[in-house]
């Protein structure tokens, strides 16, 4: 059984498990409210995942997403504070933001060869920095609490129904981006730029091209999710989103998608975020503290590493057998046949004689 196959139908065992043990312990987990804000947390974190697979998918990282997070909300917040433009304007051209800096990110990793994670964390400094200067500040010169009534803004932290509108929008984002990677060639090509790169440059793919996409579509996903976090929180702060690389890093490779690349997809990230969202969700519901999060998080991590690193060697090991035993065979075939046409010649030359 493929290791992508089995480890959905492990995740969504977990999911209804986990689920069923949190209805019964807490009858409130299964209400609507409680459902939708799980959702919303999810959808949050999922569509910076998104854009995050498609970097690890190429093998490479994105440390930068959540300082993307924190500049893009600052670049909101000045918008509101200090011009007169209309949200519906200025919210893409906030979306350039992630774009930009995933421009320069794929720069610094294709035109000098420098490793992703080296220049992604420079950027994440830099973007810290970039997010101090320009929030908006008070008389004193200390960073001032924004409080964002603009109604279009904040029609983005709203509501169709019961359904958060960051819902729907993780989802619709995660049908095309799964068309994409499947149905395209430039998704082949991105799969190909992180199995095997040296072998996509030789068969005409431009890998540097893939690698410079990937980057602006992470961080245009985390800018997008900035105006959520930012529409939903009603404000925005310069430390928004830093932190938050965890979260997605962990949802991505929960969902199945590795470090080594070359393989993984949307659906297993979407299922990843949601179990990362259940687990997050039922440890406040069953008052567990908060800071045991982080090292939830970071044990379920180092445990699916620790599965896929036991399961590739595993079906290694079942394909050296396999291999070896059909080497066997053939050998003992060709031995048969060989005694075969032994015979057959020695037979031949008593009939002549």
């Amino acid at each position: 059984m493929p290791i992508a196959t089995l480890r959905r139908m492990i995740l969504i065992g977990l999911l209804l498990a986990i689920g069923a043990v949190l209805s019964f312990l807490n009858p409130s987990f299964l209400k609507l409210d409680n459902l939708m804000t799980l959702l919303q947390e999810a959808s949050q974190t999922g569509i910076v995942a998104i854009g995050f697979t498609l970097v690890l998918i190429t093998a490479g990282i994105d440390m930068s997403i959540g300082a993307v997070i924190a500049v893009t909300a600052m670049v909101c917040v000045n918008f509101l504070s200090y011009t007169p433009i209309p949200a519906f304007l200025f919210i893409p051209l906030s979306l350039l933001t992630g774009c930009l800096v995933g421009l320069f990110n794929g720069y610094f990793i294709t035109h000098f060869k420098l490793p992703e994670f080296i220049v992604t964390l420079a950027s994440r400094g830099i973007l810290a920095g970039i997010a101090l200067i320009i929030a908006v500040k008070d008389s004193d010169g200390f960073v001032s609490n924004v409080y964002i009534q603009d109604p279009v803004y904040l029609s983005f932290g709203g509501t169709v129904g019961p359904v958060y509108i960051v819902t729907i929008v993780f989802i619709v984002l995660a049908f095309l981006t799964q068309f994409f990677l499947k149905r395209t060639r430039a998704g082949t090509n991105i799969y190909a730029t992180g199995a095997n790169p040296a072998a996509a440059r030789l068969s005409g793919i431009n890998t540097d091209r893939s690698i410079y996409g990937v980057y602006m579509f992470s961080g245009f996903c985390a800018s997008l999710a900035a105006i959520f976090i930012s529409a939903r929180m009603m404000t925005a702060m310069p430390e928004f989103g830093l932190g938050s690389e965890m979260d997605v890093i962990a949802s991505v490779v929960i969902g199945g998608t590795p470090f080594t690349g070359g393989v993984g997809d949307i659906w297993g990230t979407v299922i990843g975020t949601l179990f990362l969202a259940l687990i997050k969700n039922g440890i406040l519901k069953l008052g567990i503290s908060p800071y045991v999060q982080p090292i939830a998080i970071g044990g379920i991590i180092v445990v699916v590493v620790m599965f896929d690193v036991w399961y590739k060697a595993f079906a290694e090991g079942i394909a050296k057998r396999s291999a070896y035993r059909r080497k066997q065979s053939g050998e003992a075939a060709a031995a048969v046949a060989a005694e075969a046409d032994a015979v057959a010649g020695g037979d031949g030359k008593g009939e002549r004689s």
